[in-house]
């Protein structure tokens, strides 16, 4: 079947505003948004921490994120995305207001797999007419296997078994998107040589500055500004057009094309549509 591209959508702050403005004003007017403040030297998290646990007897896989500021907040919020198998299974979304402590949890049905949560913890704070905010990230993995109809879990390999099963799983991820690369260099014309590709499991607060070499504050407006597009993008399902959208679940983990003056990110659609976001460091 043919596979219709998808249209190239800009995360540039600006171009996100409008883009929010014109298809979202109805559906998020009753939550809060991700969405990139300045920071702050008042704003300082104490604890973040992104945590996946396997239950057996249920069934089910849980997912924990945990946050901890030094003051109370106007708001603080916690989202994450959670993939199995490179593949987007659950959005968690809770926010809360005048606090320091948000603890929040996710709970999906368990099936073999290797699991990945990604969150982005925000607190934002109102001074005067101004708001700050702050971004900080955390994140958890953890293999799934089924033997004999039982569960077992594991984050580093103890066995054998479980060495070759995270190999074969690393193995099969390369390999794809390595395909994802060529298909994205072919179909829009991209020299990937002239890119650093770095999936978004690899952005965490020690490798800011390293994904993105600048000061730490534009690193981190950078980031701020990634996740904002990242939020609006799927939180109610991929919008490829004004009057076309997919749903978010069932996508690619994105990948990071990062040139030294703008980045692009690559995600697959579950119906197989190629997304392709464009952010500028302006």
């Amino acid at each position: 079947m043919h596979k219709k591209k998808a249209l190239v959508l800009p995360l540039l702050i600006a171009i996100t505003t409008i883009f929010t403005l014109i298809v979202f004003p109805y559906l998020l007017s009753d939550r809060p948004t991700i969405t990139y403040f300045p920071g702050h030297e008042r704003i300082r998290f104490l604890k973040m921490e992104t945590q996946l646990r396997s239950d057996r007897d249920t069934g089910t896989l849980q997912l924990d994120s945990f946050a901890r500021t030094q003051e109370k907040n106007n708001l603080m919020q916690n989202f994450s995305l959670l993939y199995r198998n490179n593949q987007l299974v659950s959005i968690l979304n809770h926010w809360e207001k005048n606090t320091a402590v948000l603890s929040s949890i996710k709970k999906t049905g368990l099936e073999p797999g290797f699991y990945e949560g990604l969150t982005v913890h925000q607190a934002e704070l109102h001074l005067n007419e101004s708001i700050y905010g702050r971004e900080r990230y955390s994140q958890d993995q953890l293999m799934v296997l089924k033997q004999n109809g039982s569960y077992s879990a594991f984050r580093q390999p103890s066995n054998r078994q479980e060495a070759l099963a995270l190999a074969d799983y690393n193995r099969r991820v390369e390999q794809q998107r390595t395909q994802l690369l060529q298909r994205v260099a072919q179909n829009d014309h991209i020299q990937i040589s002239d890119y650093r590709v770095i999936p978004l499991n690899e952005l965490t607060d020690k490798t800011l500055t390293k994904v993105f070499p600048f000061s730490e504050a534009k690193a981190e407006r950078i980031a701020g500004q990634l996740w904002e597009g990242l939020y609006k993008n799927f939180v109610r399902g991929i919008q490829l057009t004004q009057e076309q959208g997919v749903q978010a679940i069932g996508s690619t983990l994105p990948l990071l094309l990062i040139a030294p003056d703008h980045m692009l990110i690559v995600i697959r659609a579950q119906s197989g549509q190629m997304v392709l976001l464009r952010q500028n460091f302006s």
